[in-house]
């Protein structure tokens, strides 16, 4: 079995669903803390808020300390997406958490940053091989992923 076709925003979606995709997502998904609680769908949107820091508090990603004068505190922000099915209908609100990391100074703050993250040529390799060797291929998603990496460094953030 020969692949030979790039994933990309063009085949991701079919054809029909693009335009809606764009729709759904430009208009409903908030861009800020303060829009989520103005906008219609506020009670959904704390809702993925009150899922989001208790599953933070689970993985331990952060303990409460008192501030130093010499700590450099990072700010955090609020970045709120929506999940929808085959039919364009909303089927999740989702709200993540991030540290402003650009406020920090590579060799000062940290030492590198790492995202692993796969070549396509590596997926296709690994779908042919089994393919050609009649294996069963699954793919899973790790919830959370990024809150489950140790930071070498210690990072203060200010309360959401």
């Amino acid at each position: 079995m020969l692949i030979t076709r790039c994933i990309d925003q063009l085949n991701v979606l079919p054809y029909s669903r693009r335009g809606n995709a764009l729709l759904t997502t430009a208009s409903e998904t908030p861009s800020t803390y303060k829009s989520a609680l103005k906008s219609k769908n506020k009670d959904q949107w704390l809702e993925a808020i009150n899922k989001e820091l208790p599953n933070m508090n689970h993985l331990k990603v952060w303990e409460i300390i008192d501030l130093k004068e010499d700590y450099k505190l990072i700010g955090t922000t609020w970045i709120f997406r929506l999940k929808t099915n085959h039919l364009n209908e909303i089927t999740e609100y989702k709200a993540r958490l991030c540290a402003q990391g650009f406020s920090q100074i590579q060799g000062s703050d940290y030492e590198k940053t790492f995202a692993p993250t796969g070549r396509l040529n590596s997926l296709r390799t690994l779908i042919a091989f089994a393919c050609k060797n009649s294996l069963q291929f699954h793919q899973i998603d790790v919830k959370s992923a990024f809150l489950n990496a140790d930071l070498p460094e210690t990072v203060y953030l200010a309360i959401p």
